[in-house]
């Protein structure tokens, strides 16, 4: 039963190739090949081309732009 769930949710994910992620993330393809190779971004090999799901892509910019953007100070709250 969960393999089919999986199953269900991964064939109504949203596949980008190597060149959709390059414009949506505005890095050259030849970045986004070595961050794929090295692992640093999530993607996965179908065949010898490199396919990312979008919503893998999302949350990875967040947890990303969470650990590179955090303020210096924290906030004070009142």
């Amino acid at each position: 039963m969960r393999n089919q769930i999986e199953a269900r949710a991964f064939s109504q994910a949203v596949v980008l190739t190597v060149h959709d992620v390059a414009v949506y993330l505005r890095l050259s393809e030849a970045k986004v090949y070595r961050m794929a190779r090295e692992g640093s971004v999530p993607a996965f090999r179908l065949g010898k081309s490199w396919r990312f799901r979008k919503d893998l892509i999302d949350d990875w910019m967040l947890r990303e732009i969470g650990i590179k953007f955090r303020p210096a100070i924290p906030a004070v709250e009142d």
